[in-house]
C-alpha cells in the first residue's frame, strides 16, 4: 500500500509534527491548516470545528473553498445531524468529482465537538490518495482546532472582567441561592450581594440571573 507513496506519508508525519506543536501552543491558524495539508490540492479547503448539541461551527478555517458552496454545504449536515456522510460527500463531488469530506468524533461521546473537512484530491498519489491520508492526521487537526477555539474563547470570555468576589457571587447564583443566602455564606450584607450582582450583570450583558447563569454555563464557569 505504502509503495511509491513515501513522499506523501513523509508529508502526513511532517503534518503530524507541526500539529501536535500547533495543540501545545494552541496556534492552529489558516497557514497551519494548508501546511499541515500540504499533500492535497491547495485550493479549495475548509475545516470546521462544529458543538454537537447546537450544531453551530465555533471555528473555521478556510482557503479558496466557495462561501456558497459551504453554506449549502452545512446547512444539508445540519439537517442530517452530520450522520449521512455519504449524501455530504456525493454533494461534493457533484460539484468536483475530486472533493471530498471527512468527519471526525461524531460518535464519541467524551467530546463535544466534531471536526469536519472538506478537501480536493486532485494532488494526491494514486496509492496514498488524500482521503485516505487526511485520516491520519484528523485526530490533531481535532485537537489542534479544539486548543485554539478554547483559547480564543478563554481570552474573549467576558468572565475574565469579573472580580474574585463577583466570580464567587455568580458561582452561588449559578447554584440557585437568592441574594440573601449568598450574603449569609459570604459573610456580607444582602445589600453588598445585590451590588456584586448588577455590576455581574451589566459586565456580562446579561439582562437577568437565569441569563447570566446560562451564559456562566456556555463559557465553561459553572
Amino acid at each position: 500500500m505504502f509503495l511509491g507513496c513515501t513522499k506523501e506519508l513523509s508529508s502526513v508525519l511532517k503534518a503530524i509534527e507541526l500539529l501536535k506543536t500547533s495543540i501545545i501552543e494552541r496556534s492552529l491558524d489558516e497557514m497551519v491548516f494548508q501546511e499541515a495539508m500540504s499533500f492535497a490540492e491547495p485550493n479549495e479547503l475548509y475545516i470546521s470545528l462544529v458543538d454537537k448539541t447546537s450544531l453551530e461551527v465555533k471555528a473555521e478555517f478556510s482557503h479558496s473553498f466557495p462561501e456558497e458552496f459551504k453554506d449549502d454545504l452545512l446547512t444539508i449536515a445540519r439537517v442530517k445531524k452530520f450522520r449521512n456522510i455519504n449524501l455530504l460527500k456525493s454533494l461534493c463531488k457533484d460539484r468536483n468529482p475530486l472533493s471530498d469530506i471527512s468527519i471526525y468524533d461524531l460518535d464519541n461521546p467524551n467530546s463535544n465537538f466534531l471536526t469536519l473537512v472538506a478537501f480536493n484530491n486532485m494532488r494526491s498519489n494514486r496509492t496514498a490518495p488524500a482521503s485516505y491520508l487526511i485520516e491520519l492526521i484528523l485526530p490533531y487537526l481535532h485537537k489542534a482546532q479544539i486548543s485554539r477555539y478554547q483559547s480564543d474563547k478563554s481570552i474573549r470570555s467576558p468572565i475574565q472582567s469579573l472580580t474574585n468576589r463577583e466570580k464567587e457571587v455568580l458561582d452561588w447564583i449559578s447554584s440557585g441561592k437568592t441574594n440573601g443566602e449568598i450574603g449569609m455564606i459570604l459573610g456580607i450584607s444582602q445589600y453588598t450581594v445585590k451590588n456584586h450582582v448588577a455590576k455581574i450583570l451589566e459586565k456580562l450583558n446579561a439582562p437577568n440571573r437565569s441569563a447570566a447563569m446560562a451564559l456562566s454555563k456556555e463559557l465553561g464557569f459553572s
